[in-house]
């Protein structure tokens, strides 16, 4: 008789164990909203809901380089940089943008290609983007080949860029035959809805290619994101002396931005201590891999911290690094690997709830056995 009950109950355990899975099971097909609604509850800086964005932002893993594609707000699309001047750099560039940033069945056009300088890790892929991509307008800096130097009458040996990788750039900028502008502050790109301001350079010749790259900021839905390029401590002394008042503070209305684009890979050489305090991110993007060079530099880290940079994301860290920005000024983030922890998945939860679960329906309840 006690062995009949002890079948029985066995039995009903197991029934109710195999429902008890079945359910867990079936959540498969909500998996994504479970995933986000737990993810956003652990790190309410991080969603993989960018569905609501009118302005999106890619900064792609294409290594100690810079590559960022952005979705506008009226549909236009636009590139800066592209990428290093090797092959690991060009396919990760090309696949992404092929597969997570222009739809299928989309015509493959950047309205605007900006090259903010001749530096191989910034004008890499330029080539294989103008050879791949329909480009209505390209932003070139105030660079030249020695055969462009010579038919413009350029003699500033600092204007002029003997590299090979540049001249590939100017090759492919010449077929593509797109409209094409040196910018300078004027270069201002206004829309209803959003517009790009061009705060540098305010020179046309520099001894360092990398102070060349414009800095850009684009505002939208009243949230600021500033671009840097490799612009480095010169150019951002120079930007703190035009835009601060006769006390020596900083207007805030240009320089206080939300969402900084790191100088230089996140390079000692740029992000001093008053810029970033002028700026005061929220978020701060770094592209780079982490090993060459010692980018980024521990000093610009601690920086952005102490003045109260709460999210900084790293292509090294975290992959492909997507930030929207909705109508109503909401900014999301979608990291392809989330480091302040781990980002729970479903087949996490499944193990960890399903043998939690199963633990219970066979343990609790038992009675002792008697000595």
């Amino acid at each position: 008789m006690a062995k009949e009950k002890n079948y029985k109950g066995l039995f009903i355990r197991c029934l109710i164990a195999l429902i008890f899975v079945g359910l867990l099971l079936s959540t498969y097909f909500v998996r994504e909203q479970i995933e986000n609604y737990l993810n956003s509850v652990l790190y309410p800086e991080v969603s993989d809901d960018i569905s609501n964005s009118k302005l999106i932002m890619h900064f792609i893993n294409v290594g100690n380089a810079d590559a960022i594609a952005i979705e506008l707000p009226n549909g236009e699309h636009m590139l800066i940089d592209s990428g290093d001047n090797n092959n690991t750099s060009r396919e990760a560039l090309i696949s992404y943008l092929d597969n997570n940033f222009f739809e299928n069945g989309e015509e493959k056009v950047f309205d605007y290609f900006i090259l903010t300088h001749s530096d191989a890790d910034h004008v890499g892929g330029a080539e294989i983007v103008l050879n791949t991509y329909k480009i209505e307008k390209c932003f070139r800096p105030y660079q030249f080949t020695e055969q462009e130097a010579t038919e413009n009458n350029i003699t500033n040996k600092n204007n002029i860029v003997t590299t090979q990788v540049f001249q590939k750039f100017v090759n492919a900028l010449e077929k593509e035959n797109c409209e094409v502008e040196f910018f300078t502050v004027n270069s201002d790109i206004n829309f209803s809805d959003f517009n790009i301001n061009f705060i540098a350079p305010v020179e046309t010749t520099f001894s360092d290619t990398n102070n060349y790259s414009p800095v850009m900021i684009l505002t939208y839905a009243g949230v600021k994101t500033m671009f840097t390029g490799d612009a480095e401590k010169e150019v951002e002394d120079s930007l703190l002396d035009l835009y601060s008042d006769y006390s020596g503070e900083y207007a805030t209305s240009v320089l206080d931005i939300d969402i900084l684009k790191v100088g230089h890979h996140g390079s000692d050489t740029s992000s001093t201590e008053d810029f970033i305090k002028a700026t005061t991110p929220s978020y701060a993007v770094i592209c780079t891999d982490g090993k060459e060079y010692g980018h980024p530099s521990k000093t610009v880290l601690n920086r952005l911290q102490n003045n109260g940079t709460k999210n900084i994301y790293r292509t090294d860290l975290n992959g492909n690094i997507v930030i929207g920005v909705s109508e109503d000024g909401t900014i999301s983030a979608v990291l392809g690997t989330i480091t302040k922890g781990f980002k729970i998945e479903w087949y996490q939860l499944v193990i960890l709830v399903g043998s939690v679960g199963l633990v219970i329906i066979f343990t609790i309840g038992k009675k002792k056995k008697a000595k």
